[in-house]
């Protein structure tokens, strides 16, 4: 699953080192600090997704929670969301 914010884009997907866990990568490290600041941050040579944490499900649903707090409305009416 991808999620994309403003100021980073997420990757979600199963953890492979630790079971229930998923690992999130960021192309952004200050907001994976943010979110998951008291996690182990790894970095890779990849091109999109640099940054990376392995959160459990509880540490990730936080995340999500603070990321949907976080959203700006004001800025939907811009949109015309009638044909959905």
């Amino acid at each position: 699953m991808i999620i994309q914010t403003s100021t980073a884009q997420f990757l979600i997907k199963n953890c492979d080192s630790k079971v229930g866990c998923v690992t999130v990568s960021s192309d952004s490290l200050e907001e994976l600090n943010r979110f998951f600041g008291s996690l182990q941050i790894t970095s890779s040579h990849e091109r999109c997704f640099p940054y990376a944490v392995c959160a459990c499900k509880q540490e990730f649903s936080n995340a999500l929670i603070l990321m949907v707090k976080e959203i700006d409305y004001s800025d939907f009416s811009q949109y015309d969301f009638s044909q959905f």
